[in-house]
């Protein structure tokens, strides 16, 4: 009972902090920067481990890992700034450069399937799909481990619309979903949990596992699957570029959605590794690759 106070206490003194204007909170994440990288080492062992022969040779390893904790360090406070932050705060922070693709399915009365990572602020997307597209914003995720935050930060991630549901449930609230018009979010770059649960694929030079969710949804249902690439414009400015995966995804062979998903996000992983969240145990398939 106690430590569900203190949780409650944090999570809305979170939410007073978020009321702080975002040139002032960036002031605080250059503070965390220091704190996270210089003195207490963050996860600093697993982002090297995961840099390792990830990346082709033209990358400065060095180079990206400071990056990435200078980003997540603005992430951080970007997000906090989320918990109290209007439709119009949230619009002018994240767009979508083609909304025609998603306008089209809605005129069809199809429902989709996102697909899309950690990367750049992907909380943003979260916050945002009922704002950006026509469709009802449905999020699949896996729950906090606290249970306290997890309850606060869904209410905070549904303000505008969006329904969350979790990943042990989805098959009943897919079916609960069905003749509903919904987008269905997956950040599908995520550890599916013990070893062979996922789709196997060679990602960043390694052997790697992947939620497999979005396609075997998306087949069952036939819900056409779209990309969400996320590009990183400038501090706090971030732009989604929709791209068709499949169509008709009962047409389509075991892992084509996969593999194309997989395709796209090393691209994008390529294109500015340093926001992609290197600090997460990706490669716990892999037998002793954190020890």
């Amino acid at each position: 009972m106690f430590s569900k106070i203190i949780n409650t206490a944090l999570f809305y003194a979170l939410v007073g902090l978020s009321r702080l204007p975002l040139s002032v909170l960036y002031g605080l994440s250059k503070a965390l920067f220091f704190i996270l990288y210089y003195i207490l080492g963050y996860r600093r062992k697993i982002v090297k481990q995961n840099l390792a022969n990830s990346l082709p040779e033209k990358f400065d390893l060095i180079q990206i890992e400071k990056q990435f904790y200078v980003f997540l360090a603005d992430m951080f406070v970007e997000t906090i700034k989320c918990l109290s932050i209007s439709k119009e705060e949230l619009l002018d922070k994240i767009y979508c450069d083609n909304p025609e693709l998603m306008d089209q399915y809605a005129k069809e009365k199809r429902s989709v399937i996102i697909m899309s990572a950690h990367y750049g602020n992907w909380e943003l997307l979260i916050y945002g799909m009922n704002l950006l597209f026509p469709h009802l914003g449905v999020g699949v995720g896996k729950k906090l481990s606290n249970q306290v935050f997890n309850s606060l930060t869904n209410q905070s991630r549904s303000k505008f619309g969006l329904e969350i549901i979790h990943a042990q449930n989805i098959k009943e609230e897919f079916i609960n979903y069905e003749g509903k018009l919904t987008a269905s979010l997956f950040l599908a770059d995520q550890y599916p949990g013990g070893k062979n649960k996922g789709y196997p694929h060679i990602f960043l030079n390694k052997e790697t596992e992947f939620l497999y969710g979005a396609e075997k949804y998306a087949k069952k249902y036939n819900y056409p699957v779209l990309y969400a690439d996320i590009h990183f414009l400038r501090k706090g400015k971030y732009k989604i570029h929709l791209i068709n995966i499949s169509d008709q995804p009962q047409d389509t062979s075991y892992g084509f959605i996969m593999e194309a998903y997989i395709k796209h996000l090393t691209e994008t992983i390529y294109r500015a590794p340093q926001y992609w969240l290197w600090s997460h145990k990706r490669w716990k398939n892999i037998k002793g690759f954190y020890s």
